[in-house]
């Protein structure tokens, strides 16, 4: 394990380090957010900008069709041919999917997706929760991460990383109030008091500091008095292996996002914009002059006000208004700078519901949208097929070194009747090879889902490669279950139907009117249904009854249809007995 004093020094090195890189991404942020001023300081005015934002569409745009498609993750049986074994690989990969499932991955992945094309980057960390005994993703911003240098660019994961959070003097008292009180550097305490907290891992432990306040010249001798940074927690590293993971988008030689480019145009073109409008509203009320005439001394007897309607008096002079028009190319100049930045962002107008003016088919407009973007969804998507390896690797690494003997339950939402089941870690993980996945990269869940009815239309693509990559089936052997139940029940059904429209059938009026009351009135299933109502006319049949009873009566059923119960002899008269005898 390292010091405090190695933790500190580390995080401040690699946070000089990351600083212009860190600053790019402050600089997007911001604009994102719409905390963005722009400056007239030749008008000594300040405008905020009206113009639209298109960095936020075309980032809302892609990261939502990066992750509207979720990776399968696949596990090859460890032994070809053996069932146990086959058993197992179906085993890990339904736990894989329900850890995914409570880690929420689908909103996890749509956040990262913001943060790949945004920041160029994405870290996760991987860590045990033991509250529910399950591998926990934590998404970090990649702001506060500071992982070790990696001189291959395809690595994703560094041997050691800092990510760093903000807490408050509140939070820090009720959970840790005990070791800091009296000893860490509290400073000036109110209720904006916040604490950097540094969570540092690495091969051989997890460890979490708290950096003090400030030394400022200003607190009092007791306010500046106690350490700098404290440990508050460190365990060990059970793994033996990193616990983060750090996905870059793919650039030359440094991280660049998508929208980096776009920065300074929509600030020259807010700035136009804004320029646009303070001499329209200039126009509006115009500026006004007194001239004087040669020879006199002009002088103003009343200031004219057009809003409240108040006529201006002059004497010895003129009144001439100053017309301000803005330049004859100043929309032309607007209409070229977004056109610039739908080109360097790649924002093409169906994001915002436009359709651009020189597309005259539907055809024509897939294949000038899919060149835009889908080439980009491709990239990142495989981005993250890579990364959910290493990271489920770290989290089968988790579940071996902390609960690798203690049976588990996990249980997958769509199985009906047995989606819960029991497993012990280090049985089923016998290797953590395996494949992620997705169906289509590329592909959002419109255009793939068309694309499979294609190929199943033209032969290409079996119904089971097509259940496995659609990604609204997340079982696709339950689903090939239920589609086999379903067809054997329609046909059943079909029978039935076929059989009591036919008078001497075996559904009589009183067989179909129990089994109809079965399933309406009793839910009973149908193949439970039809059991019963066979028993029962076994038994109605197989018993003998005297001449005469009702049972023995054919009723609305046609006589010897099996309607009716067996007429037998039953007990012989005194009479018939003394016949009998002569």
């Amino acid at each position: 394990m390292l010091s405090v004093d190695e933790i500190v020094e580390l995080y401040h090195n690699r946070k000089r380090a990351a600083g212009p890189l860190h600053d790019q991404m402050r600089r997007v942020r911001d604009l994102a957010n719409g905390d963005v001023v722009v400056p007239l300081n030749e008008l000594d005015k300040n405008a905020k900008t009206n113009v639209a934002n298109l960095l936020v569409q075309g980032l809302e745009q892609m990261s939502m069709r990066i992750a509207s498609t979720m990776p399968t993750p696949y596990f090859p049986p460890a032994k070809e041919g053996s069932e146990r074994s086959k058993g197992y690989a179906r085993t890990r990969r339904k736990a894989m999917i329900s850890i995914w499932d409570e880690n929420k991955m689908k909103m996890k992945l749509r956040r990262r997706a913001r943060h790949l094309l945004a920041y160029a980057q994405s870290g996760v960390m991987i860590r045990p929760n033991f509250r529910s005994l399950n591998p926990q993703w934590v998404v970090r911003n990649p702001l506060d991460t500071f992982p070790a240098p990696i001189d291959d660019p395809d690595q994703m994961v560094p041997d050691n990383c800092i990510f760093t959070y903000k807490t408050s003097a509140r939070w820090l008292l009720q959970n840790y109030g005990d070791l800091v009180g009296g000893q860490l550097r509290f400073g000036r305490i109110d209720s904006d008091s916040r604490y950097t907290m540094l969570e540092y891992s690495d091969y051989d432990s997890i460890q979490l500091v708290v950096l003090g306040a400030e030394d400022n010249p200003e607190l009092s001798s007791a306010e500046r008095a106690g350490l700098e940074a404290m440990m508050l927690e460190a365990i060990p590293n059970r793994t033996g292996r990193p616990l983060s993971v750090i996905c870059n988008r793919i650039n030359l030689d440094k991280a660049k996002g998508q929208f980096d480019g776009v920065i300074g145009m929509y600030y020259t073109r807010a700035r136009l914009q804004a320029l646009t409008e303070i001499a329209i509203e200039r126009g509006i009320f115009p500026e006004e002059y007194l001239i004087a005439r040669p020879g006199e001394n002009p002088e103003i007897l009343q200031v004219a006000d057009g809003k409240q309607g108040i006529l201006g008096v002059v004497k010895g002079g003129d009144i001439q208004q100053l017309q301000l028009n803005p330049g004859y190319k100043t929309d032309t100049a607007l209409d070229r700078l977004e056109r610039q930045e739908r080109l360097e962002g790649a924002i093409p107008a169906e994001f915002g519901g436009e359709s651009p003016t020189n597309i005259r088919t539907g055809r024509r407009g897939e294949n000038v949208l899919s060149a835009t973007v889908d080439y980009r969804v491709q990239e990142a998507q495989a981005l993250f097929e890579a990364s959910l390896v290493e990271e489920d690797k770290i989290a089968i690494a988790v579940e071996r070194a902390y609960w690798g003997d203690f049976p588990k339950t996990f249980f997958i939402p769509s199985r009906v009747g047995a989606g819960q089941e029991i497993y012990v870690p280090n049985k089923i993980w016998e290797t953590d090879f395996h494949y992620v996945s997705y169906s289509a990269a590329g592909s959002d869940v419109n255009s793939l889902i068309i694309g499979l009815g294609q190929r199943l239309g033209t032969g290409m693509m079996s119904k089971e490669s097509a259940r496995e990559a659609d990604p609204l089936i997340s079982d696709p052997e339950l689903e090939h279950d239920r589609i086999i139940s379903e067809g054997v029940e329609a046909a059943l059904l079909s029978s039935i139907q076929q059989q009591a429209a036919n008078p001497a059938g075996p559904y009589q009026p009183d067989d179909m009117a129990y089994l109809t009351r079965l399933v309406m009135e009793q839910d009973v299933t149908l193949y439970e249904a039809v059991s019963r109502t066979d028993q029962r006319a076994r038994d109605r049949q197989a018993a003998m009854m005297m001449p005469g009873t009702p049972e023995t009566m054919p009723g609305l059923a046609a006589p010897g249809m099996g309607a009716e119960a067996g007429v037998g002899g039953g007990e012989p008269s005194l009479e018939a007995l003394l016949g009998q005898l002569g």
